[in-house]
Formats: structure tokens, sequence, C-alpha cells
């Protein structure tokens, strides 16, 4: 598609498999698209790559064939050089630390937007292996703050940067993450409160220990035997599959823990729980959040760094909890279970993260920096 007022603009990450990054990136894209920008979307390969069919046909996919940022050098200067692209939004820390380098040592004029995608201390803070510890935290470290701009899914994660890197307090903003447009329009053509809900709880995301899982089991069992209809249904895959297994044994609730692995329809889960919790140890902006309340079905979560508590309105849409407390998080569950939540009520209070009202955040904020 070409831009009619030289309205241009490249995104690049690293693939698109079915994660909230990934997600978003296609959200914006789709959406700078529809609204008769030129985008070129970016990714270093298709691999497991369930997010491809919701790429629009407005949008120019790119493949550069490599396995991961390190490879991604040489095609990603070669793309440069042919397509000259004024503007680059890059959805991932390395990759922004390539394109980085890559403008220093060649010295082309393209600006750098780069999308900060976790709440960067914690993430930092996690790398383990010889590679990620002592080659990419120090380049990260030495070139992330060199991007012309970052833009953050909350305050919560912008303040967080900030303390990493104070040069970033004027290069920054804040842009809250889209809602997938297939959940928007379900959520705008269907009459949410004709949706019977089912007695499960809802748990989505990768079976990794950021996500903290086990809270949310341990916490099932607490209510457990006040509510034996109750099940807990955990979507996502991951290393601590097998682990998350025995916890649900330890527990005494293993006959009543779904492990339902990765879908790639999620409709059916938001709109049949009771709520979606999320006992994450920290995020970035947490989607699933988001995704459930566009869907008229109440959140409880953690306060963990970031994102929750600039989503969740006590008493509206869910319950926020003290963070890692498991008793406040059991009696906040009872508190949710036992009340009766107004659906469009809570699908209200989505209306920032509305697709439309994003991309129109993106085309000023592109306008503006590049």
């Amino acid at each position: 598609m070409q831009s009619l007022d030289g309205k241009k603009v490249t995104f690049l990450i690293s693939s698109l498999v079915g994660g909230g990054a990934e997600g978003v990136c296609v959200n914006v894209a789709n959406g700078l698209a529809k609204q008769g920008w030129s985008v070129d979307l970016v990714v270093l390969h298709l691999n497991n790559a369930a997010y491809h069919d919701r790429v629009s046909d407005e949008v120019n996919l790119v493949v550069l064939d490599v396995s991961n940022a390190r490879y991604a050098g040489l095609p990603l200067l070669k793309y440069i050089r042919q397509q000259k692209p004024k503007t680059v939004l890059v959805f991932n820390y390395e990759l922004a630390v390539v394109l980085v380098m890559l403008r220093t040592i060649f010295r082309f004029k393209t600006t750098i937007i780069a999308r900060n995608i976790n709440t960067l201390s914690k993430k930092r803070n996690q790398a383990q292996g010889f590679w990620r510890k002592y080659v990419v935290k120090p380049l990260i470290d030495g070139f992330y703050c060199k991007v012309d701009h970052v833009i953050n899914q909350c305050q919560a994660m912008r303040e967080d940067l900030i303390s990493l890197y104070p040069q970033l307090a004027e290069k920054s903003s804040v842009i809250y993450n889209p809602v997938a447009k297939h959940i928007e329009d379900y959520a705008k053509s269907n009459d949410l409160n004709q949706v019977e809900k089912q007695d499960c709880l809802l748990c989505v995301g990768r079976l990794e220990k950021q996500k903290g899982f086990h809270y949310a089991i341990e916490g099932f069992a607490r209510v457990a035997d006040d509510f034996p209809n109750l099940r807990l249904k955990i979507v996502g895959q991951g290393s601590l599959e097998q682990e998350l297994k025995q916890c649900a044994v330890d527990f005494g609730v293993a006959n009543r823990v779904d492990f339902e692995g990765f879908q790639k329809d999620m409709l059916p889960y938001y709109l049949n729980a009771k709520a979606t919790v999320l006992t994450s140890i920290y995020e970035g902006f947490p989607n699933v959040l988001v995704e459930s309340i566009t869907l008229g079905t109440p959140v409880i979560a953690f306060d963990c760094p970031s994102g929750p508590s600039e989503i969740i309105e006590d008493g509206v849409n869910g319950y926020l909890v003290k963070y890692q407390d498991v008793e406040d998080f059991r009696s906040k569950l009872v508190k949710l279970i036992n009340l009766s939540f107004n659906p469009l009520v809570i699908n209200a209070t989505a209306s920032k993260n509305r697709i439309l009202e994003v991309a129109k955040k993106y085309q000023t904020l592109l306008s503006s920096v590049g």
C-alpha cells in the first residue's frame, strides 16, 4: 500500500508467535494501515507464526529469514539501504540495540523508536546464560538509551525505564496497548449480558516463572472447598508445565485444574470464565486483563510491577490484590465470585484501549518524532 501523503513507517519484531508484543505489533500496524499509512512489518522469521493470518493485506510483510537478533544485522542493513525507511518502530530490546549499532556504524538517517515491552529492571535481573548475561545485557545498557524515543505501555513502566536510563526522561511517552481487533469486534456486535458464565477461573500466559501461576493454584486451592464446582483453567505452554501440575497435586486440586495448552481462539475462554486471574511476579502491560474486561469478564490481579493498577478499578471491573499476598488473594476471590458484575460497565473501562484511540496516539507520536 502506498501512502499518498508521505505517512510511512516500518515495524520491526522478531516473530509473529502468539505473544503479547506480537499481538500489539500486528494490531497497531493494521490500525495505521487502515488510517492510510504505508506500513512495512519486518520479521526475522515466520516459525510458529500464530498471528500471521491476522496481518492485514494492507500491511507489507517482509521476512528476513534469520533465526534470532544476533544474525539480523546484515539482512536488516540490506533492507534499510534498499527501502530507506524514515522511521522504524522496534518491538524487541535486542533488535533495538542492533538497529542503533548499525546506525552508529553506517550513519543512515532513520529515526528509531523503541517500544518498551516489559518492566526492564525486572527483565534485566532475570538475565540467565552467558550470552544474555554477559553480551545482551551490557549491549542493552550501552545502546538502548540511544534510540530517539521509547514508547511505554503504562506509566509505571515509564518510571521504571527512567530509573535505569535518566537520559530518556525527555524521550519517552506512554501509549496503552490496543485490544485485539477480533475481541473488540465481538464485544461490539454481541450482547455481553447474554453470556452465561461457567464455574471456572481463567489464567492465561506462558508457563514460566514470571507469570507466577503457582500463586494462582494456591489461591484457587484456598477457595476450592467453599466453591465445590469451581475449576481453574490455565491456558498457555512453557517449561514449567510439569512443575505446575505437581503444584496442583501438592495443594490437592489436581482434579480441578485444567491445563489447556496454547489456544489460538481465546474468546470462549474469556467469555465463559467468572473471572480472569493474574498472579505475575512482574509484567509489562498485561494484555490478558484488557482482553478480559473488553469481553465483560471481571479480573483479579496482584498489584505487580507494572500495569494492573492502571487497568483495574476496584469493584467496577474486578479487584487489585496486595502483591504476592495469598490471603488477600483468597478473600478478594471470594468477594469477586459472590458479587454480580455488570458486563457492559466492565467493558466501558477498556475504552482507552480501543484500537482507533490507540492508533491515533501512535499517529500523533510518529508524526512528531519521525
